[in-house]
């Protein structure tokens, strides 16, 4: 079923299949990471700049899109990602192929709405917020779900949020899945003590942080430790300076098999974000065998049943992520039975496998059945792949 793959990594990637387990690499633009590097080093320099500082990400992501589009042959489906894909839905359509957007969070002026409210609560400058979107990127973002066919969001709250912009008809939920063979619970439980509760994500405002910390600096319970695991963003670094917590520790950006080690020696994720679409540490942590706490914002609500593996909680309300933190501490037996209630869960429906088979249903199910059935003989004949 595949045809041709963009990759969007450190070099815009162009591969091909080569069997039906593999890729090919086809092409390779060699001078976009010197371009990126001289595009950063010329933006740093500039004195007094009262821009966004992500606008040099937005320009990359531009000239990125229009050499992809060049690469699009012709296709029954387009898939592409939010803000890099103007010129590649543009090219496809034209090419008369059905088009997907995938867009990972709430619509760009609710996800805007949410980062400058918190912006003002904390008294962070917009400019200094890596989460504050440049009005020309959402500009970008919204002209592509003009253009797009459908959009794909990852929870029920994002298609909710596309809704109220006008693009309910358009929207698809689809939801997400983890390498549940990576994300393994342990083969002995923990130690009770030390209590260890862990948060996953970058360590900025937008993501609730302060409230978390201000919970955790009411419980002080004894025998707990706080892990934060994720890069420490500038907008949060003078408000951490102000709250030096002893039983805090952050560990920087880490690789997947280091966060999934932590999950392990973890007793409770609490993700406290007031903007998301559905958070994939969400789901990491629940096939790591962790009950979660997170808020009716962090997309939750389509993964986590309350009281049965999880705890859903409101949004900067900081008295009852606590509360539901202190239920952990001081019912361990509850909290097992919850981790392995989140086990079956993503074993259940949140695998790899699970969001494969969802993508493939979403395909054939806007192909039409004749198209879809020809596509999948003719994957099957081509590469001895079976589509369940």
């Amino acid at each position: 079923m595949l045809r041709r793959v963009h990759s969007f990594g450190r070099d815009l990637e162009i591969f091909d299949p080569d069997g039906p387990e593999s890729l090919r690499l086809i092409h390779r633009y060699k001078a976009q990471p010197f371009a990126n590097r001289v595009l950063w080093g010329i933006w740093r320099r500039i004195p007094g700049a009262n821009l966004p500082r992500t606008l040099p990400a937005l320009l990359t992501r531009i000239v990125t899109d229009r050499l992809a589009a060049r690469w699009i042959p012709p296709c029954t489906i387009y898939y592409g990602c939010v803000c890099i894909a103007r010129s590649g839905l543009q090219a496809a359509r034209k090419r008369g192929a059905i088009t997907l957007l995938e867009n990972g969070a709430m619509h760009p002026l609710d996800w805007q709405t949410a980062v400058l409210a918190e912006c003002e609560t904390f008294g962070v400058r917009q400019r200094d917020c890596a989460s504050v979107l440049p009005s020309s990127m959402i500009r970008r973002m919204k002209r592509e779900f003009e253009i797009c066919d459908h959009i794909v969001v990852p929870s029920e709250m994002a298609r909710r949020s596309f809704e109220r912009h006008g693009y309910g008809p358009k929207t698809i939920v689809v939801h997400l899945g983890v390498d549940h063979r990576l994300f393994v619970p342990p083969d002995v439980p923990p130690p009770r003590q030390p209590f260890r509760v862990c948060y996953a994500g970058r360590v900025e405002i937008a993501k609730g942080v302060p409230y978390l910390l201000k919970a955790w600096e009411e419980l002080k319970l004894p025998n707990a430790e706080l892990l934060m695991i994720g890069p420490i963003s500038d907008d949060i670094k003078p408000l951490l300076k102000r709250t030096v917590l002893a039983n805090v520790k952050y560990t920087g950006l880490l690789s997947p098999e280091q966060v999934a080690e932590c999950y392990r020696k973890s007793h409770l994720l609490a993700f406290p974000s007031v903007n998301e679409g559905l958070a994939r540490v969400l789901l990491e942590a629940m096939s790591s065998g962790l009950p979660v706490v997170a808020t009716e914002l962090s997309g939750a609500t389509d993964c986590v049943t309350p009281g049965v593996d999880g705890t859903i909680v409101p949004a900067r309300d900081p008295e009852a992520l606590a509360e539901a933190i202190l239920f952990h501490y001081n019912n361990p037996e509850s909290t097992g039975a919850m981790g392995k209630a989140a086990r079956a869960k993503i074993e259940q429906n949140f695998t790899v496998e699970h969001y494969v088979e969802r993508n493939i249903g979403i395909y054939c199910s806007l192909v039409g059945p004749e198209s879809a059935k020809t596509q999948r003989d003719a994957a099957n004949s081509a590469h001895g792949a079976s589509f369940n």
